[in-house]
């Protein structure tokens, strides 16, 4: 059993943050007789996870609901990431392309009044390639 100061320096992360997963039960500590947080092999387990996860772009409720997982499901939920990041990517692909286009053509000019088509459908048509 480790007290928190211990922990902080062999996982890397404030005293602070590590109390704060202990407040969000993402992790389970025992109290000494001085109500010390006491930290065992499983909770560093646990604490390892929450890094790597982390470092997967997971946000915090993502991680409570991982840690809970059986192993298959998680399997299920890694691939719907994977997916998301995939989906994120194309649209940023698109962006940058959106931008290039601006480099080469400068920024196009606004749609007439008379046209009856609004600044955002203008912007979807030019990012399809709609611009002459």
């Amino acid at each position: 059993m480790k007290k928190t100061c211990e922990i902080s320096k062999i996982v890397g992360v404030s005293k602070r943050t590590l109390q704060f997963y202990d407040d969000e039960g993402m992790i389970y500590v025992e109290r000494s007789e001085n109500n010390y947080r006491l930290y065992d092999e499983r909770t560093l387990k646990n604490l390892w996870e929450i890094l790597i996860y982390k470092e997967m772009g997971m946000e915090l409720k993502e991680i409570k609901k991982i840690l809970l997982m059986p192993e298959g499901e998680k399997k299920i939920f890694y691939k719907k990431c994977i997916k998301k990041i995939e989906d994120k990517i194309q649209e940023l692909e698109e962006q940058k392309r959106f931008i290039y286009l601006i480099i080469s053509k400068g920024l196009p000019p606004m749609p007439e009044e008379s046209v009856g088509i609004t600044y955002k459908s203008k912007i979807i048509e030019l990012k399809k390639g709609g611009w002459l």
